[in-house]
């Protein structure tokens, strides 16, 4: 069975969830009249994964109506510097931390980074539809990020974004490629939309719900661009950014959604951070297009009473 035809099956049982996850009022104090005290805790995420972490959120306070987390959505420059200057943030990344900032988080804090990846984003890569070819190698994408040949202009959706940050620490080691960056998905779709010389760079999640109106919009603007690369046995594998492929590991530029936290002491902290890792969770990921840390079982029962 395929991950897309899991999603298949999981649409129905998610969509009657988010239909009834209304969070509760709280319980009232039988002698105050006021509603009970709610924990709650702020949560700092990556804006490439509002969509993901609102549907995360909306399931996790119907069932636990006495906690709440707050989330604010910036780009990843920003998320990550409050959590090296706040020492008790929370926040959720498109990456794990690098040696280097786990290092300096226990320098001045004291206290271990804790980090939970609990599903896997990629980097989609957009093309104007009549673009050719259909497909780069993976090596052609390398070289593009890290020179300044000027054979296509490439843009990201901006500056301080995962993807910029991503792409630019794994390949331009130092080099100042001819890029730029505008506001924000749309726009870049747009631009794309307008240049047939142009190579656009934008978190997977934006466009991998197929079912989401806005997604399936955006994604009849442009298509996606195929990506070529030897296997292990040197066999050249050929991927886009999809859920299967990301799945199966063949599509080269995946990226872990990481939730990171100084401490999970914190009531909410800990609870939500076990829901991340739970079916019902890894249901929401699926049913949003990417691909859960953990796959939930798909379990079918066969009555046989009636064969003889």
């Amino acid at each position: 069975m395929t991950v897309q035809y899991c999603k298949l099956c999981l649409v129905s049982i998610i969509g009657s969830v988010l239909l009834s996850c209304s969070r509760p009022a709280p319980q009232m104090d039988a002698g105050t009249g006021q509603p009970t005290h709610i924990d709650s805790i702020t949560v700092y995420s990556d804006e490439a994964f509002r969509y993901l972490m609102d549907q995360e959120v909306a399931i996790y306070e119907s069932q636990q109506p006495e906690q709440h987390l707050h989330m604010i959505y910036k780009p990843e420059a920003e998320v990550l510097k409050i959590l090296m200057t706040d020492s008790f943030s929370t926040v959720v990344l498109g990456r794990k931390l690098t040696e280097k900032e786990r290092a300096d988080l226990l320098k001045r804090t004291g206290l271990q980074t804790d980090e939970r990846s609990f599903a896997q984003d990629a980097i989609a890569i957009v093309v104007h539809p009549d673009f050719a070819p259909d497909t780069l190698a993976y090596s052609q994408i390398a070289s593009l990020i890290s020179n300044t040949t000027g054979e296509y202009k490439l843009v990201f959706e901006g500056n301080g974004s995962g993807v910029l940050s991503y792409m630019f620490t794994q390949f331009a080691k130092g080099a100042k490629p001819s890029a730029f960056a505008v506001g924000s998905t749309e726009a870049l779709i747009d631009y794309v939309q307008k240049d047939k010389k142009t190579i656009g760079f934008i978190p997977f999640a934006r466009i991998s719900d197929d079912e989401d109106t806005v997604s399936s919009h955006l994604l009849k603007k442009v298509k996606l661009l195929a990506v070529s690369r030897p296997d292990s046995m040197g066999t050249i594998r050929v991927s886009t950014a999809s859920q299967s492929e990301i799945a199966d590991g063949s599509y080269p530029f995946a990226r872990p959604v990481t939730f990171i936290s100084h401490s999970l002491e914190d009531k909410v902290g800990t609870g939500f951070v076990n829901f991340l890792y739970k079916e019902q969770s890894g249901r929401i990921v699926l049913k949003s297009g990417l691909v859960p840390a953990i796959m939930p079982q798909r379990v079918i029962h066969v009555n046989t009473d009636a064969v003889k």
